[in-house]
């Protein structure tokens, strides 16, 4: 069973950060242990929000007594998510410091800086720190379709341009970038599209658009796909399996009509909701 440390926000009333992923991966039969970079009445879609931040000296504390206590050498992978520059570094850090104990983990990153109609809503050094940092780190990258243009610069409005802009990741040291919320002339209006990419390989999926907004349905898109990769499955397989999932909990959120994701209600569609069928780019 392999095992992965967490570090994202925790929420109590909602599915975002932490609150999403480490019950995905949990049950999808992977050891989760949440670190939180953040501990919030709720996420931010509701009108009021209150709760501490944990600042980087607090975090990399926890991070040593795990160091002292012997853990850290179990830990296959490193998920994070949304963070700041002062939580930036101590995740880095700690990326580092897993990697030294077991040259195998595997990080992913959800380089989370903004999207398309909102822009950026991180600071400039966040943004910097991903362009500079998550590069040369990372093992698995997941922007969506404004952050991997944020990354690379690059063209993402034809399908070429994103797996052209995706592999310029690849390229960069990152072994697998996904590339979510895909939107190209290319591409069925009443879908929603990711494309997955290696040095070798571009697989696309797509599932029905449902019309609505899913807050978390990023960070669980992220966690999914590393418990898939985790479990060695190839690119393809990852991705449809990852689709099929995401896919049958938003679509179980939708039917029952809540405002946060219906990660308890359709925990049984996400181990065992079939693949969706994905296309070789």
């Amino acid at each position: 069973m392999s095992t992965v440390l967490s570090i994202q926000s925790h929420v109590t009333v909602g599915s975002v950060g932490n609150s999403a992923a480490v019950f995905a991966l949990q049950r999808l039969g992977v050891e989760t242990w949440g670190l939180p970079t953040v501990v919030l009445s709720n996420d931010n879609a509701r009108p009021h929000v209150a709760g501490p931040a944990l600042s980087a000296a607090q975090l990399r504390g926890i991070v040593d007594a795990m160091g002292a206590n012997g853990v850290l050498g179990r830990v296959d992978a490193l998920l994070s998510g949304y963070l700041t520059a002062e939580t930036g570094e101590l995740i880095w850090e700690t990326a580092e410091r897993l990697k030294a104990l077991n040259p195998s983990v595997r990080f992913c990153c959800d380089p989370v800086m903004g999207d398309r109609g909102t822009g950026f809503y991180v600071p400039e050094a966040v943004r910097a720190f991903f362009c500079d940092r998550a590069l040369g780190l990372a093992d698995v990258l997941t922007p969506n379709l404004f952050e991997l243009a944020a990354l690379t610069g690059g063209s993402t409005g034809t399908l070429a341009g994103v797996v052209a802009s995706a592999r310029a990741l690849v390229d960069a040291g990152t072994g697998t970038v996904l590339v979510t919320s895909v939107d190209c002339d290319e591409l069925p209006a009443d879908g929603a599209h990711m494309v997955a990419v290696t040095a070798g390989r571009a697989v696309l999926v797509s599932t029905p658009l449902l019309d609505a907004h899913f807050d978390g349905s990023g960070d669980l898109t992220a966690a999914v796909f590393l418990a898939h990769l985790l479990a060695g499955e190839d690119l393809a397989s990852a991705l449809g399996a990852t689709a099929g999932s995401v896919y049958a909990v938003l679509a179980e959120t939708v039917r029952l009509g809540r405002q946060e994701l219906a990660l308890v209600q359709a925990q049984d569609r996400l181990v065992n909701a079939p693949s969706a069928p994905i296309r070789e780019l």
